[in-house]
């Protein structure tokens, strides 16, 4: 049994918003994304609860909030909040039963992330590697047709490495022969159970963004082509940032553009511009503010109302450190690929 009194004192409202969950007070629109005018998702700050009062009618606790918007079971949660909120109630669970690691101290709640080890999930460099690899360039008419739309030549997709994956069966089949179940598992690349795998996540045709961190590849996201989700990523491993790397090459006093998601950095990248891509405001970790402190620094949201809010709390961590920043607010329902098509256009 694990003890969950360390999570069940986060403030619901702070899982929230970790989560991404525009609020209104308490009170926020469904995830399920029934609420078309008033907000029927509220928290009861008091009990650290919520509750749809909308047609779906979900509830519960800080948990079943991340097993909800993730869409991962108990297991992944418990990752979850490992990783972003530094509380391994796994390890809290050893203590009770006598079987602390020699060294190991009581965990407590920080509100900064720390990496955890014993997690269920890692990172897996040489098998995401070697998938991208065995995944096709972008070819098919689909995903030429997204490069194009979203502002993203074919030369800069070959030059990120994208790759499109056609045949998920195929390609699940030959991981488990190459790398073994636990292996493929433990990855956070496949749906299943007690370190056996069942299925990749990504069970329908998509294109793969692979991360790198110092040449190697470090996490992946799917945008896919059907389905209700647009992006899928490795389950209970914590969002990177994209195109991170290119910050080390960068000299003092560049301009960088901290851009909404991986495709806004592809296009911006191929205009000329240095960018690097968070997904989403509440996978960004104070403590990457230092990798930026020498160089200006742009943040660019899309053009709505999640897209604002992504650049004023990104803001918001480099105020803290006294370090200045330039926030672009794009035209509504508007992304990088069109700012860019404007300028384009503007320029001929």
């Amino acid at each position: 049994m694990h003890d969950l009194s360390p999570i069940k004192q986060i403030p619901i409202i702070d899982v929230a918003k970790r989560l991404g969950i525009s609020l209104r007070g308490t009170k926020a629109m469904c995830f399920m994304g029934h609420d078309k005018a008033s907000p029927s998702l509220s928290f009861l700050k008091s009990r650290n609860t919520w509750r749809c009062f909308g047609a779906c009618g979900k509830h519960g606790d800080a948990i079943t909030l991340v097993m909800e918007i993730e869409k991962i079971d108990f297991k992944s949660a418990l990752d979850w909040f490992a990783n972003i909120f530094g509380v391994d109630v796994r390890l809290a669970g050893c203590i009770q039963q006598g079987k602390l690691p020699v060294g190991s101290k009581t965990p407590t709640v920080h509100t900064q992330f720390i990496p955890q080890r014993g997690t269920e999930f890692e990172v897996d460099a040489e098998l995401y590697e070697w998938l991208i690899n065995h995944c096709p360039a972008v070819a098919s008419p689909k995903g030429l047709d997204y490069l194009a739309g979203h502002g993203i030549t074919l030369e800069s997709a070959n030059r990120f490495n994208l790759r499109e994956l056609r045949d998920s069966k195929a390609l699940f089949a030959k991981l488990i022969e190459t790398w073994g179940g636990q292996r493929v598992y433990r990855s956070g690349i496949a749906w299943g159970k007690d370190e056996k795998p069942e299925r990749l996540i990504w069970n329908s045709p998509a294109l793969n963004f692979p991360f790198y961190k110092n040449g190697s590849v470090s996490y992946l996201q799917a945008r896919m082509f059907a389905g209700n989700r647009k992006y899928l990523n490795p389950r209970g491993i914590a969002k990177p940032l994209f195109n991170a790397d290119r910050l080390s090459s960068l000299p003092a006093g560049s301009l960088v553009h901290i851009c909404e998601g991986v495709p806004d950095t592809l296009a911006m990248e191929t205009h000329g511009l240095t960018a690097v891509g968070v997904l989403g405001a509440t996978s960004f970790r104070p403590d990457w503010v230092d990798q930026f402190l020498n160089f200006n620094v742009a943040v660019l949201g899309h053009g709505d109302a999640a897209g604002e809010k992504f650049a004023a709390d990104i803001s918001n961590f480099f105020r803290t450190r006294g370090k200045p920043v330039r926030r672009i607010l794009l035209p509504n329902g508007k992304d990088a690929a069109d700012l860019l098509a404007f300028k384009n256009h503007q320029a001929k």
